[in-house]
């Protein structure tokens, strides 16, 4: 049986808690600095120079530990390397402070306290800074590295060769200075600090709890140099040992982190990979697709239940036979050159990406079967991992289904959308022609006085006599309800034509159940070029006519022109003045901002096209229609790139941060050829990057056209152009289909945002932030009125929105004032 392995989450090690060692040992040595104060220099130490200089080597050691464990990791961070370089410089100035004890031989110059003092001040001022720089953003600890050398240098310069210039630290007989106490006392305020700051933010640093707990253990045993009067008494002393524990701390902190949590989470890995390798076992055997696993040489090495049951094998029959035996015997020779080509190049290969197979099973019935394929490796052998599941049924729905999409399935008629693509056809293939559409009159009352069976039947009947009456270049589709359409290319003079095609109403019908009926007829046509050049625009202006029959008492065809309406004469009138009104210079462009929810600023801006014509300005609802349908919108849509790139590269000339420019394409441009260059050649004409730009498109536009849409999107977004999915939640996105999307930006549409104040409206919306979380995309809410609105928004993770609530689209005058009104 199969059985492969899985990586397993791993939990974070127990690591111990340094904070209670350490408060305890701040209030011992609070218990000896209570007792110096009472008797200062109450005891010498014996041999100091012996002790001074063990403890100071074992400091030296510690901090050398630390930089070394801290700089050698494969993996290490910047507060890693940060912190290695301080306590490398921290264990150098401890050196020279060791051996410049006034006791020792002169080193470079004459041994002193004051020259010891200095460069043990400098020692522990290093200790500060390293953890100091560890707490700054990246950047700035890329920079603090070479400071911290040269502070180190520095130190060291005045500490061995200048000591005898700097401020007196120590006077022999009186003890300690002024400014040695303060200095100290200074030390002590910045490790508390440090231990406060470095506590709060310990689970986002290094070995956090074990800096805090060195750092308070540092800051208390300072507090001994601040009251010491002989250089060799019990205070200065316990100074040096609670410095080395302190910096125990921290190579204990070191320790952890570089080698007892990597053991233990390889222990936690290696438990949680067994744990794994069962369940796989047991998820892959219950699985309800078959999974086969296949050598190079198209040998099955294992199979799971499922597969049997599924090819009808008997248990572990599968395994060790061929694959070509699952292969109906008339396609094995083109399997073997699938299965060659696909190891050349073996790629994950999704269903969906599939056309479906035909396989055989063991007891020779064959099916259709969907298979998922994926390269695999175990050792230093290739297989090939292949899910493979029975789809017979959805084949078989699919077909049905395909044929429904264009068929009528009471008549077996072409149906309305295979009408357009017959007409289009025909549009293409012959100059002249009509389109006549004929509806059956008083069907509604047949379906209610005599029943929808009779109705059904009136409507066969009827099909039968109109197709008896054909023409062989003429074709017969049902459009809806009660309506027909004819194609009739070639043809100049439909009337006629029209009124022999209405004749097979004439006679009356006999339906089933005895039932005879006279059932009339109107119709209505138009021509092609003259009333149209497209499609659409037809199929309208037939049914406009078609409409204007039935209305008719005495005319039972009319022609389109016959019954022109206010609306198609407005149609016309702006279809006829858009190339006028774009050589007058009456369109425009506004520009409206988009805002980041989280602070306010500017994000970008939404280019939108206005006309403003003689008689006033017109709606883009009202003439973006009309240039669509005319073709007129990939003149005008290339006119409103371009000027939107103009205008973004202005804004930049100027200094201005526009952030994106946004700009609508309609489904027309998608199936531009010419989109691609012209755009690049734009931008480079206009001296913008690509990324600057967001190219929105509804979500109907693109899941209507998906198969032809998609490689135009994947173009666009491979020039560097920003995709958004605008009006998104409007339409009908397939989830499987929205991941091949190249899109960055998902659009919520207003009418959802405006449905914020009711809990089916947040659900939408909330639902769309999430869902574009998960595909890695922003969200802009479009139509943001109310602070209600936007307070709502922020609180539940929507990036960016535009609307009335921050501007109205601005003309380009007025986007500088509004910029500087933003800053």
């Amino acid at each position: 049986m199969l059985s492969l392995s899985w990586p397993a989450s791993t939990p974070s090690a127990n690591t111990a808690t340094p904070l209670p060692l350490a408060l305890l040992l701040c209030f011992l040595i609070s218990l000896m600095l209570l007792l110096q104060l009472v008797s200062p220099g109450w005891a010498r130490l014996p041999g100091y120079a012996a002790i001074h200089t063990m403890l100071e080597i074992l400091s030296i050691a510690m901090s050398l530990l630390v930089a070394v464990m801290a700089w050698f990791r494969t993996d290490s961070s910047r507060p890693l390397r940060v912190l290695a370089v301080g306590f490398a410089v921290i264990a150098a100035l401890d050196t020279l402070h060791t051996v410049s004890y006034a006791l020792l031989p002169a080193f470079v110059t004459t041994n002193t306290p004051q020259k010891a003092i200095v460069l043990w001040l400098g020692a522990r001022a290093m200790v500060a800074l390293a953890i100091l720089c560890m707490l700054l953003p990246p950047p700035q600890q890329r920079r603090a590295i070479p400071l911290l050398w040269l502070y180190g240098a520095l130190v060291a310069l005045l500490g061995v060769g200048l000591y005898g210039r700097l401020p007196v630290l120590y006077q022999p007989g009186s003890g300690l200075t002024a400014l040695k106490i303060a200095l100290e006392w200074l030390l002590v305020g910045g490790y508390l600090l440090l231990a406060f700051r470095v506590h709060r933010a310990q689970q986002s640093i290094f070995a956090g709890q074990w800096l805090t707990a060195g750092l308070l253990v540092l800051a208390f045993g300072e507090l001994f140099f601040c009251f010491y009067q002989l250089v060799d008494d019990v205070a200065n002393g316990l100074g040096h040992v609670f410095k080395v524990i302190g910096q125990g701390f921290f190579l204990r902190g070191v320790i952890e982190t570089r080698l007892l949590q990597p053991y233990q989470q390889l222990t936690v890995e290696k438990t949680a990979h067994e744990d794994a390798r069962n369940r796989l076992h047991a998820l892959v055997s219950g699985a309800p697709l078959g999974i086969l696993v296949v050598d190079q040489d198209g040998r099955i090495v294992s199979s799971n239940p499922a597969a049997e049951q599924l090819f009808h094998a008997a248990p572990g029959a599968l395994d060790g036979g061929h694959i070509d035996q699952l292969v109906p015997s008339a396609l094995r020779g083109a399997h073997r050159q699938h299965r060659s080509g696909y190891h050349a190049a073996a790629s994950v290969r999704r269903m969906s990406e599939r056309q479906q197979v035909t396989a055989e099973r063991c007891d020779g019935s064959q099916f259709h079967a969907s298979v998922e394929l994926a390269p695999l490796h175990w050792g230093q052998h290739a297989y090939v991992l292949a899910f493979v599941s029975d789809i017979s049924v959805q084949v078989q729905q699919t077909s049905q289904l395909q044929w429904l999409a264009l068929n009528d399935e009471l008549t077996g008629l072409p149906n309305r959308h295979a009408t357009i693509q017959q007409l289009d056809a025909s549009l293409q293939q012959c100059p002249h022609g009509a389109l006549l559409l004929c509806n059956i009159d008083a069907l509604g009352r047949i379906n209610q006085v005599f029943g929808h069976d009779s109705g059904d039947a009136l409507l066969v009947a009827s099909s039968q006599r109109l197709q008896g009456l054909l023409h062989p270049d003429e074709q017969l589709t049902r459009l809806q309800g009660d309506s027909f359409a004819v194609l009739m290319p070639g043809q100049r003079q439909p009337l006629p034509r029209a009124q022999q095609l209405l004749e097979a109403f004439a006679a009356p019908f006999v339906l089933p159940g005895g039932i005879e009926l006279q059932a009339g007829a109107r119709a209505g046509y138009c021509r092609y070029p003259e009333d149209g050049d497209q499609a659409s625009q037809l199929l309208q202006h037939a049914e406009m006519a078609m409409t204007a029959a039935k209305r008719s008492i005495s005319t039972p065809v009319v022609a389109f022109s016959d019954c022109e309406p206010a609306r198609t004469r407005r149609w016309l009138q702006l279809a006829g003045q858009m190339a006028l009104a774009l050589q007058q210079q009456q369109f425009s462009m506004v520009y409206q901002p988009r805002v980041r929810l989280r602070d306010g600023s500017v994000a970008g801006f939404e280019a939108l096209l206005r006309w403003q014509a003689a008689e006033g300005a017109i709606s883009p609802g009202e003439f973006i229609p009309v240039a669509e349908e005319t073709g007129f919108i990939l003149r005008l849509g290339r006119w409103t790139l371009d000027q939107a790139i103009a205008q973004r590269a202005a804004w930049q000339r100027d200094g201005h941060q526009v952030g994106r420019m946004a700009i609508n394409l309609s489904p027309r441009q998608l199936g531009d050829a010419g989109l691609q260059d012209w755009l690049l050649q734009s931008c480079q004409r206009h001296g913008v990057a690509p990324a600057q730009l967001e190219l929105e498109i509804t979500e109907t536009a693109a899941m209507e056209n998906l198969q032809w849409a998609l490689p135009v999107l994947q173009q666009l977004r491979g020039l560097g152009l920003h995709l958004a999915l605008d009006d998104f939640g409007t339409g009908y996105s397939s989830l499987a289909y929205l991941q091949q999307l190249p899109v960055s930006v998902l659009k919520i549409d207003l009418a959802f945002v405006r449905n914020l104040d009711r809990e089916e409206g947040r659900a939408v919306a909330r639902t769309i932030i999430t869902l574009a979380q998960q595909l890695a995309c922003n969200t802009v809410a479009e139509g943001v009125e109310t602070p209600a609105q936007q307070a709502w928004l922020l609180a539940n993770g929507c990036d960016e929105m535009q609307g009335f609530l921050e501007a109205r689209p601005l003309p380009p005058a007025a986007v500088a004032d509004y910029l500087r009104g933003k800053s």
